[in-house]
């Protein structure tokens, strides 16, 4: 794809540029939005001769959002569209996998700066100043050789522990541990409070830089430090291996629900495996108590910690299920809860304002949903939903596209194109009914 944007697409503005005024106008105030060429790395799309024309760039008033040219009118009055970088690419590149859509949105939409950290103070400065987790407070056990020691300490850099991180303005608004060339989970700045998202831009920042998402940390070894009250000091791990052995003067981390170790406590300490614990809070979960949560409810949280850190919604394959507070919308239409992972097995689209309805109450307009009552929506002669923008109001009171129609100069109406053709007079339009009276000549004179 790379050949294509630069042998054909780019030369291909050159030739556009040289005929068209509002085209040279808006190649010179903007440049090509570096989304674009990006995209194109990926798959081919749709049209590239009409992608060309919209000339997609950063908008102005927003940088995270993408504004082009809608069409050779919009062009002409010098009126661009604003939307979503995500948006955009579905509509230009509709063979572009979904996962790769949100990656490019994501680390286009960000002016943050991505890096990585190599140092324990380094890795606890960020912790401690930057998203919310069960472990970015500042917790310090005594261990039992005297030294103060914060949990996240046994991720020691000598072992191959690092972290990536994502600063706007100097803060700390996005982090992921890493290990090697992989990564199983990271953490948005939420200035609503509560729990940390995923970082979407922190990891396809990470992806650009080789690494993988996987799911465990199976066979990584950890530090083992013994607290002064002879517990042993760890972490809540994130990933499916929270389960730790002893192995020489560290603990290697496995799936094994039979390790010595559990490592999903809040407090800082390891517990040994000899019962079900909360997995959001760490606290002991008796018997037939408790809530199994997430789409898979494959994870088991104690009471409190579902009914503050949970939602009941509908998710995958249209079963309800208790999924966590930051992965639902609400769709007031339908008065219920939608997991944000199963939209599509609810029926559930994002419209173009960024709310969430129901397919029974939307329509989709140039590949955007919207509400089928919204106000910039209108019902074509055909009976086909059109955006109001786009259509003319015809002498009958039915509405039809702009360019379906044309408009008589005489009785100031607009007509169907298929209904009736226009009489021309002197280069304007007319309905046959009126045509103005035209003078002739005598003969002889």
């Amino acid at each position: 794809m790379k050949i294509l944007f630069n042998s054909t697409f780019m030369p291909a503005a050159d030739i556009v540029y040289h005929h068209r005024a509002w085209f040279r106008r808006e190649t010179r105030k903007y440049k090509l939005h570096p989304v674009v060429e990006a995209a194109f790395e990926v798959c081919r799309p749709d049209d590239w001769h009409q992608l060309l024309l919209e000339w997609p760039n950063i908008s102005e008033g927003d940088p995270a959002r993408l504004a082009y040219t809608r069409d050779e009118r919009a062009g002409e009055a010098d009126r661009q569209t604003v939307t979503t970088i995500g948006k955009y690419l579905t509509r230009h590149f509709s063979d572009m996998p979904d996962h790769k859509v949100r990656d490019l949105a994501a680390l286009y939409g960000s002016n943050g700066e991505c890096r990585f950290v190599h140092t324990m103070a380094e890795m606890l400065h960020h912790l401690l100043r930057g998203p919310s987790s069960c472990m970015s407070t500042d917790r310090q056990h005594t261990c039992d050789d005297g030294v103060m020691r914060h949990p996240y300490e046994v991720y020691d850099p000598s072992l191959g522990w690092h972290m990536a991180v994502r600063l706007e303005f100097g803060k700390t608004v996005g982090r992921a541990l890493c290990h090697g060339k992989m990564f199983v989970r990271s953490y948005k700045y939420n200035p609503n409070g509560g729990g940390s998202p995923t970082d979407e831009t922190l990891e396809a920042w990470l992806e650009t830089q080789g690494y993988d998402k996987e799911y465990r940390w199976d066979g990584l070894k950890i530090m083992h430090y013994i607290t002064r009250g002879g517990d042993t000091l760890a972490p809540f791990i994130d990933g499916e291996d929270k389960y730790a052995t002893k192995k020489g003067d560290y603990l290697v981390l496995t799936d094994d629900r039979d390790a010595e170790y559990t490592c999903d406590n809040t407090g800082g300490t390891a517990s040994e495996n000899n019962g079900q614990r909360c997995e959001d809070c760490g606290d002991r979960v008796d018997e037939g108590d408790g809530y199994w949560v997430n789409s898979g409810e494959d994870a088991l949280v104690c009471d409190s910690c579902c009914h503050h850190n949970y939602t009941y919604a509908y998710s995958r394959r249209r079963h309800q299920a208790h999924i966590g507070n930051d992965y639902v919308v609400y769709v007031e239409s339908q008065n219920a809860h939608y997991d944000e992972d199963y939209l599509d097995d609810n029926d559930i689209v994002t419209l173009e304002n960024g709310e969430y309805e129901h397919t029974d109450n939307a329509v989709e307009i140039d590949n955007e949903w919207y509400r089928h009552d919204d106000d910039d929506v209108v019902c074509d002669h055909n009976g086909d939903y059109q955006l109001l923008d786009n259509c003319v109001k015809l002498e009958d009171g039915e509405y039809a596209l702009t360019d379906e129609a044309w408009l008589c100069a005489g009785s100031a109406d607009w007509y169907l194109s298929d209904d009736v053709d226009p009489v021309v007079v002197d280069g304007e339009t007319y309905h046959p009914d009126y045509v103005p009276e035209q003078e002739t000549e005598s003969e002889g004179e």
